[in-house]
């Protein structure tokens, strides 16, 4: 009889989740959470059934209180954790951002939450070796505790893996660069409008895709970007059908954000065999190949993104095509079944303990 992993919040949209449980049955299911109350982990008939806790995404699940009046749902979700794992059960935690996506930056409140995380948390696993030391550094994480598991790539999510790794590369009447995703303000979009404006106004023969959702704080910019005829913008979440359709026109994806600290969509690009064009950050560093190093730029140079789009406009097709193999094996590297095994030993060995 397979345990129970009950995923805290878990997502259909994203599938992310459904990727790292792919090879973890029949020893572990996927379990959703099903909007149930916090306060449930605290009950005596609630463990024998859900021998496991796995929670994402800790800055939505435990939001910062809008008013000082109002309770933090982490205090009574704390207390039922620890009735939780008194009762037997055993708690995983994976760290997918450095900050709280609505804040883009730490409060005391989000610090001293995942302090408490990490001590409660059985397993803490990280995608990244800069996000396992982060932990210890920043939340004083047991190193015993922390798992590094890479975040896999999507290669057979959206389509068979033989028909991407066999398609040939775009045709390059001219260069097409593409930014997938929610555009939250993380995205640093305002680095990517002058980019491109610059770029148009030199008369550079280039295509910018910018395609996700756009939040409010973004949209004025979004506008500006639109408005440049080298650059489309399509603000809305794409079908999953359609993810193949823009990736495969695309030859580069930018992601110029330098506060990356773990990037689905860097290992979306690369399993379509798109190069990363962004900050020499070690979060890009260890999600990209050694051999497409040479398009990260220094930091904080101000024009790193601009010289690198140029760049990748005037290489050639042989050179862009190398770079496009070292992605396809980087990410069949990082297939989901692979990873997903990781996840298992680490689950196996939750477990036993």
């Amino acid at each position: 009889m397979p345990i129970n992993v009950v995923n805290i919040p878990y997502g259909n949209k994203n599938p992310y989740q459904s990727m790292m449980y792919s090879a973890c049955m029949p020893e572990f299911s996927l379990t959703p959470s099903r909007g149930a109350p916090l306060t449930n982990f605290a009950r005596a008939d609630f463990q024998p059934d859900q021998g496991i806790i796995h929670i994402h995404w800790d800055d939505r699940l435990f939001p910062e209180p809008e008013t000082e009046d109002q309770a933090p749902i982490f205090n009574s979700a704390r207390e039922g954790l620890r009735r939780y794992r008194a009762n037997g059960g055993r708690v995983i935690w994976t760290i997918h951002n450095q900050f709280a996506h609505s804040k883009g930056s730490e409060t005391e409140y989000f610090r001293q939450t995942r302090r408490e995380l990490a001590q409660i948390a059985d397993v803490i696993h990280v995608h990244t070796r800069h996000a396992r030391q982060h932990m210890i550094d920043e939340y004083d994480a047991n190193p015993k505790k922390l798992r590094l598991i890479p975040h896999p790539s999507y290669l057979g999510v959206y389509e068979p893996t033989d028909q991407t790794l066999n398609r040939p590369l775009a045709p390059r009447v001219q260069t097409r660069f593409l930014v997938f995703g929610a555009m939250r303000g993380n995205r640093e979009l305002d680095r990517l409008q002058l980019a491109a404006k610059k770029l148009a106004s030199r008369g550079y023969d280039f295509q910018l895709s910018v395609v996700g959702r756009v939040f409010r704080s973004g949209q004025k910019l979004a506008r500006q970007m639109d408005a440049n005829p080298n650059v489309s913008v399509v603000a809305g979440r794409v079908p999953n059908d359609e993810v193949p359709v823009f990736f495969s026109q695309a030859h580069a994806y930018l992601l110029p954000s330098t506060t990356t600290f773990t990037s689905g969509t860097a290992m979306l690009a690369q399993s379509f065999g798109l190069p990363i064009i962004g900050p020499d950050i070690d979060p890009h560093k260890q999600t990209t190949p050694e051999e497409c190093h040479n398009l990260l730029y220094p930091a904080q140079h101000p024009r790193g993104l601009i010289r690198m789009m140029r760049n990748l406009i005037q290489m050639s097709d042989e050179e862009l095509e190398e770079k496009r193999r070292a992605c396809f094996k980087f990410a069949s590297e990082r297939n989901p079944k692979r990873i997903s095994n990781e996840l298992k030993h680490a689950l196996q060995e939750l477990n036993s303990n």
